[in-house]
């Protein structure tokens, strides 16, 4: 714990330096100076941050970010069956779900497929 405990006493003295640089008249070189120990303050916000972190909490924020990325996922998979299935609905198209994804791939890829550009631009009537 002598590294939680110096990074606090840092970040104390970089506090006490922000308040005591409040009484000069602000200047270029000032402004800088401040810049300069607002980024080291929150550097060093930062490096408490990732030493404070237990392993309980570690494990819920990798968890909530499971979540989010399965949540992320199933959306854009909603929104691309949605695209297929009006386009398939809209425009004579002859192939199976899975081979319209197949000419979507390769249409973002900028490759020929059996769909009419038409089809891609506007999927809706």
């Amino acid at each position: 714990m002598p590294k939680i405990q110096s990074l606090k006493n840092r970040l104390k003295d970089i506090e006490r330096e922000l308040e005591s640089l409040k009484i000069f008249r602000l200047t270029p070189q000032l402004k800088k100076f401040q810049r300069s120990l607002i980024g080291e303050q929150s550097f060093v916000r930062n490096e408490l941050k990732k030493i404070s972190v237990t392993k309980e909490t570690r494990d819920a924020l990798r968890t909530q970010v499971v979540i989010i990325a399965n949540k992320n996922r199933s959306e854009k998979m909603k929104r691309t069956w949605r695209y297929l299935r009006a386009i398939k609905e809209n425009y004579p198209v002859d192939l199976s779900t899975k081979e319209l994804r197949t000419a979507l791939k390769k249409h973002r890829q900028g490759l020929e497929t059996d769909v009419p550009d038409v089809a891609w631009r506007n999927p809706s009537p």
